[in-house]
């Protein structure tokens, strides 16, 4: 399910993905990431894009949170 994103050149997407998810908040993830809040809300665009799963809907989040843990 995370496909793409598990590509090395992809770590700093699954990095935004895992912070978002950590802390359910773009803003706290940017601040955890130090990152600007709409470079993070860039990066979750582009796990949209890259997974047909939007992080901001809450069940397709479930389903990426879910990946994510069976992935570790």
């Amino acid at each position: 399910m995370l496909g793409p994103l598990t590509d090395p050149g992809q770590g700093h997407l699954l990095a935004a993905l895992t912070a978002y998810l950590d802390t359910g908040s773009a803003n706290a993830a940017a601040r955890e990431l130090h990152l600007h809040a709409q470079s993070l809300r860039y990066r979750l665009r582009r796990v949209r894009d890259l997974t047909d799963r939007d992080p901001r809907d809450a069940w397709q989040r479930l389903t990426l949170d879910i990946a994510r843990t069976i992935r570790s």
